[in-house]
């Protein structure tokens, strides 16, 4: 879940970003494969990096 939407009707830019393929979100049968996991964790790690330096 996300709140995205109350910021953005508020007038706060707000991006959403997560692992999986929003094709297989919000259904009985969601799931997430591992490989897209381990891509999720680089990009936070990587943006981590990024806005430390």
């Amino acid at each position: 879940g996300t709140e995205a939407g109350l910021f953005a009707a508020a007038g706060i830019p707000t991006v959403v970003c997560g692992p999986g393929d929003i094709a297989q979100a919000h259904a009985p049968d969601e799931y997430i494969e591992l490989e897209q996991i381990v891509a999720c964790e680089n990009f936070i790690d990587s943006l981590i990096a990024q806005l430390s330096s």
